[in-house]
């Protein structure tokens, strides 16, 4: 799927254009977005020589929506959670509209997707080190532009980094891990979002663990088994993901202690977890504020359409907590649904949407 102009097609085209699997669409309406008509490059080039209407064309809110695809990450992973939120509102929404969620590498995969058209949204780790790389140029493929189109539109949460081990590792403190088999991300870009924090920790996953790529499932299957020593792990907030969760219930849960102090001097945001707060903790313990989850998109996206993404997802967060519980802190505190997620600014279509509603701060 390639249309990065955006445009729009009347009533005409739009039923000489539209695939027999888009029959089911309301066509009273005239206008719809042409990334949802056309599938390849080929039929947006026809599209161009037939869009008739001026690139400032404003959509009823009505039409804004028919449909978008969300790259997220791995099954069971945070960003997947939400985008499978995502779907479930605004298919209920939008019930004529097409919304679906794409299974991923995660933030900079998303981020590519994006630039070829294949999605036009993305979860995204937003302050999190690969992405703000990708924002300067580094650490991309050979001849890979810096994305400096992205924009965000929301952000969700914060995702607070804690490393799990298994009984019988030997593993207390932090330090503990070097020269254990540890489960990290899929990707090294994954595993670097964790970079700072294990420094700050005195470790280099590098130089001081054996790596074991794996995905969020197979990562706590592995553990479970014993195929690892210990496994990075996460709460969204001081929420525990599902995931780990549902392995802390069969099995037994032993968490790294972290230095607080060294956190602190690595600049983090700092999170405390009290005993019990977690499965199987029984000292006081912290975890660092590692990024931002937020929702993404391009530059090149309608500022009607992202005005009417946000204030749906806005005015239903209360469904997306159903799925995801820790949404509930943003709720609760507004201010993180327009936290800073420098250096990737704000799409202007979000900003109109949260000015109106009081949370926009920022000049």
């Amino acid at each position: 799927m390639s249309c990065k102009n955006y445009r729009f097609l009347n009533l005409t085209e739009r039923e000489r254009m539209t695939s027999a699997s888009d029959s089911r669409a309301d066509l009273a309406g005239p206008f719809r977005l042409c990334t949802r008509v056309f599938r390849n490059a080929k039929a947006a080039r026809i599209a161009a020589a037939l869009l008739i209407l001026p690139m400032q064309a404003t959509l009823s809110p009505a039409h804004a929506l028919e449909g978008f695809t969300v790259g997220t990450a791995s099954v069971g992973s945070t960003p997947h959670i939400l985008g499978t939120a995502m779907q479930q509102v605004f298919s209920e929404k939008f019930p004529d509209g097409r919304f679906e969620v794409a299974v991923t590498g995660g933030s900079i995969e998303n981020s590519r997707m994006m630039r070829r058209g294949e999605a036009e949204l993305g979860i995204a780790s937003v302050t999190g080190s690969a992405m703000r790389n990708a924002w300067h140029g580094r650490n991309l493929e050979a001849g890979e532009e810096p994305f400096k189109e992205i924009r965000t539109l929301m952000g969700f949460v914060h995702i607070v980094g804690h490393l799990i081990a298994r009984p019988g590792a030997g593993i207390e403190d932090f330090e503990d891990i070097k020269g254990k088999r540890v489960g990290l991300g899929s990707s090294i870009r994954t595993s670097a979002l964790h970079e700072p924090f294990w420094r700050s920790q005195g470790v280099e996953w590098i130089d001081d663990v054996e790596e074991v790529p794996l995905g969020s499932q197979d990562r706590y299957r592995f553990l479970a088994e014993g195929r690892v020593d210990a496994a990075l792990a996460w709460t969204v907030g001081t929420k525990l993901a599902a995931i780990i969760e549902e392995y802390a219930s069969a099995n037994e849960a032993v968490w790294a202690k972290t230095d607080k102090a060294a956190l602190e001097e690595a600049g983090f945001t700092v999170f405390a977890f009290e005993p019990g707060s977690l499965p199987g903790l029984d000292f006081v313990n912290h975890g660092p504020s590692l990024t931002m989850s937020a929702l993404t998109t391009t530059d090149e996206f309608p500022d009607e359409a992202a005005y009417e993404i946000v204030k749906t997802l806005h005015e239903n967060m209360e469904q997306v907590v159903l799925l995801l519980p820790a949404v509930q802190a943003a709720i609760e505190n507004p201010a993180i649904f327009t936290s800073p997620s420098d250096p990737f600014p704000y799409h202007p279509g979000a900003i109109r949407y949260w000015k109106e509603v009081g949370l926009w701060d920022s000049e």
